[in-house]
């Protein structure tokens, strides 16, 4: 009776650690896949291409919920095109700031539409800073881009 009474257990215990691992890997979330993260750099990239008269550019790949710092030193003071895009899948939205602190509350985009890149003006004295927060879903690829205004 003991013995019938260990195997029910082993059974049973054997059939809640099956059914919970199958529970843990359907629950997962879908993850992205490196062809759409490389499909969204290249779109980003084309919309905003690097050329010679940029003081700086670059694209980031960013996690979901990820805060990211852009520095970038200007040699003059002046008036200065900043350009900014964003892809991601289903959802996907990002804030750009000027400053991590403060009141800029930033603007916000969405990264699942086809959007072209935001550009605005700003005047820069010595510096030029960027503050990218991610939306709850991700990751996204960020490009940003930045060029001195004539005049």
């Amino acid at each position: 009776m003991t013995a019938d009474r260990g195997r029910i257990l082993y059974v049973v215990a054997g059939a809640v650690v099956a059914a919970g691992a199958t529970w843990w890997f359907l629950a997962a979330p879908p993850e992205q896949g490196d062809g759409d993260l490389a499909q969204w750099r290249e779109s980003v990239e084309q919309q905003l291409p690097d050329d010679g008269d940029q003081e700086d550019a670059g694209t980031l790949t960013l996690r979901p919920e990820a805060e990211h710092d852009v520095e970038t030193p200007v040699g003059t003071t002046g008036k200065y095109l900043v350009s900014v895009i964003c892809r991601g899948g289903p959802g996907t939205t990002v804030r750009v700031s000027l400053s991590p602190a403060g009141n800029d509350s930033g603007l916000g985009m969405s990264c699942s539409d086809y959007r072209p890149p935001d550009r605005f003006e700003v005047g820069l004295a010595d510096m030029m800073r960027l503050h990218v927060v991610v939306g709850e879903e991700g990751p996204v690829v960020f490009r940003y881009s930045l060029r001195r205004v004539d005049g």
